[in-house]
């Protein structure tokens, strides 16, 4: 039967990475799944698994909407969103354009937050459901020259927090994770466009104290559980999965 037997899933950003992982973790625990992007790659992922996809540009707030009703009526039903979409801009708060700037946080910000509010109307319908939310641990520590994603993720852990409050009233649970490096294809790619893959590599892996770098499922994982009734007293939460790096101030996984 699998855990989602019947369940609603959203899964925006579903197309590669996380997100893929993501929706194919639910699809094989019976869930039934919609999910988004703006890649029209997503829609061979919903066929492989029996999903439904929409190209949906998370930047407009219509495209948002038309998101949440269709998926609704094509499933049925929604007992769960993982806002899982982001983007980045590389810059410093002294450098970063601010169309770029806003781009990031709409998308990674402003888009989990109208989506929440968009997909706790259906689940009350049902009488609850979970939303979890896939930040990072450069939600939690900055890094340089990278202040749109940073910023972006440290609010949506916070508003992890403020949801979650705000919707148990309604038995609504939003949680978050916090991946470390993800072996994504946009991360390999960023390691072999490197004047040194190997190096950089290894340098990846060892702000890890487990010395590798994660896998998109271990990601998945983690957002079943806090989707899951395993985790029905967990509301708030902000769950590293990120091999050790957030437990040192310095590179976790090198030697001393």
């Amino acid at each position: 039967m699998g855990l989602f037997a019947g369940k609603g899933v959203l899964v925006t950003g579903g197309a590669r990475g996380i997100g893929r992982a993501i929706a194919q973790a639910f699809a094989r625990e019976g869930a039934l799944v919609a999910l988004c992007d703006l890649r029209p790659e997503g829609k061979e992922v919903a066929e492989a698994i029996g999903g439904a996809f929409f190209q949906v540009d998370l930047e407009d707030e219509r495209e948002r909407v038309r998101f949440v009703e269709e998926a609704a009526y094509a499933l049925g039903r929604v007992d769960v969103l993982v806002n899982n979409a982001a983007i980045a801009a590389p810059g410093s708060a002294l450098t970063v354009r601010l169309p770029e700037w806003r781009r990031v946080l709409e998308v990674n910000l402003t888009a989990p937050m109208h989506l929440s509010a968009l997909a706790a109307r259906e689940m009350r319908k049902v009488g609850g459901g979970a939303i979890v939310n896939v930040a990072s641990v450069q939600g939690l520590f900055a890094e340089q020259e990278n202040a749109a994603y940073n910023a972006s993720k440290g609010g949506l852990v916070n508003l992890t927090r403020s949801l979650a409050l705000d919707l148990a009233p309604l038995r609504i649970r939003v949680n978050a994770v916090a991946p470390g490096a993800i072996a994504t294809e946009a991360v390999l790619e960023a390691i072999a466009l490197s004047p040194d893959p190997e190096r950089t590599r290894r340098d990846w892996e060892d702000l890890h104290a487990l010395r590798r770098l994660g896998k998109p499922e271990e990601v998945a994982e983690a957002v079943l559980f806090l989707a899951s009734e395993k985790a029905s007293f967990i509301t708030g939460a902000i769950l590293p999965v990120d091999g050790g790096m957030t437990a040192s101030f310095m590179m976790a996984g090198r030697p001393v």
